[in-house]
């Protein structure tokens, strides 16, 4: 077979951009190609909806140690605190609580909640796993307490209490190396991502049909065209290679069909407010309860005259709310959040407002990927290489890093350029 080039990359999110950085600095000859008019995947920043940069998807930089930071100090950018953990605040009875002010009987409760969980990476999981609904259950927690969990803890990562694996959190915790703290990228993902991949090849508007792969590399059939390569890396998210909507030539092999059936990846959706004037304290950073619209925080924080707030809801409730018409969705929203801060007519002072369903996004189709019990092992499986032609990389492979995270994808592009490079 000819090869038109060295590496082809399915995917210009995080995942691909930073394979293909590594590969094209390394001398490679490389293609990104990308199903959307934009690059980013799952990064999509939003310049006109305020007066700061709004992003629709992945926002945070988790960790004052994770591999972004070290591209935002290239690019020339600056981040913002954003002190979630710290300043975090519960609603409970229709009442808004810091976390550090919660009536005794809720505060004994978060603190032996946050116990648990974190005791997760002490024990042993490998042979009998179970969802992190019960095994709080057999910690003693009861069904109240458990609903609030399923907020603070599954909904971070998309995912229903009910089915997710403690083997694969406690496995997260033992890797861990990014940090506790998190922080906003003052320009936004997006420009973050423009900047790191500035000369490139990319084409975009590119989907992917079909995916010839053997020995010899890869033939990718995209945009009508037929690609040539000596190597191939696929980042597509875990909902599109479910879906099938990209066919493999031969199929891929029982354990990675098992990998990627494995996972779960449900619907993660956002809920934008731009008001005239901040209607609540300037301490206001993160607020949780065990409403419909259950997980609130200012992406303005520490910016001056930023007056937005979002709510980003995941699994069951981002399902409920994306069945709604998007007014009332909206108008829901308002109404949860307004009764908390105690400002019932909060949205007759919402000037602009939007839904973002990243559910109903075809080349994404959820949020990000968990794994329920007994699958804890399928991002290594994920991951593996096929025929050391057909690599893999994005968020849902990041075994040994932080998944469901900017830069755990960035990683996980590192790491399947490495494995491109290593064939020689």
């Amino acid at each position: 077979m000819t090869q038109n080039w060295d590496t082809l990359i399915i995917g210009a999110g995080a995942a691909g951009l930073a394979a293909g950085r590594k590969l094209f600095d390394a001398g490679q000859s490389i293609l990104i190609v990308e199903a959307r008019p934009r690059i980013g995947g799952r990064i999509w920043t939003d310049e006109a909806f305020a007066d700061f940069p709004i992003d629709l998807g992945a926002e945070f930089i988790h960790g004052e140690e994770a591999a972004t930071h070290a591209l935002v100090a290239a690019a020339g950018f600056g981040t913002l605190d954003a002190p979630r953990k710290k300043k975090l605040q519960i609603g409970a009875d229709g009442i808004l609580y810091r976390v550090d002010q919660l009536p005794p009987p809720l505060a004994q409760t978060v603190r032996a909640l946050f116990a648990a969980y974190a005791d997760l990476a002490q024990q042993t999981w490998r042979h009998h796993d179970q969802s992190l609904a019960d095994y709080l259950r057999t910690c003693g927690f009861d069904a109240q307490a458990i609903g609030l969990a399923d907020v603070l803890l599954a909904q971070t990562c998309c995912a229903s209490i009910e089915t997710l694996s403690c083997a694969d959190l406690a496995r997260e915790m033992r890797v861990d190396h990014a940090g506790q703290q998190e922080f906003h990228i003052r320009q936004g993902y997006t420009a973050l991502l423009q900047h790191y991949s500035r000369g490139l090849p990319i084409r975009l508007d590119c989907p992917v049909e079909l995916v010839r792969w053997s020995t010899d590399g890869v033939e990718v059939v995209a945009g009508g065209e037929q690609l040539r390569a000596a190597h191939g890396i696929v980042t597509l998210p875990i909902g599109v290679l479910q879906s099938g909507t990209v066919r493999f030539e031969p199929p891929l092999p029982p354990a990675k069909t098992h990998a990627i059936a494995a996972f779960r990846m449900e619907p993660g959706t956002k809920l934008f407010y731009r008001f005239a004037e901040r209607l609540w304290d300037d301490d206001l950073v993160y607020v949780c309860h065990t409403g419909l619209a259950a997980r609130w925080w200012t992406p303005g924080y520490g910016r001056a005259n930023a007056h937005v707030l979002c709510c980003f809801v995941t699994a069951d409730r981002a399902r409920r709310i994306d069945a709604m018409p998007e007014a009332a969705a909206l108008a829901l929203g308002l109404a949860e959040i307004g009764s908390l801060l105690g400002q019932p007519d909060l949205a007759k002072a919402c000037v602009q407002a939007q839904r973002v369903c990243w559910a109903h996004e075809p080349f994404t189709r959820g949020a990000y990927a968990h794994t329920p019990p007994g699958a804890a092992d399928a991002r290594l499986h994920l991951a593996q290489p096929l025929a050391n032609v057909l690599f893999f990389a994005g968020e849902a492979t990041a075994h040994d890093t932080n998944p469901q995270t900017v830069h755990g994808a960035i990683e996980s592009g590192w790491r399947a350029a490495r494995q491109v490079l290593e064939q020689g």
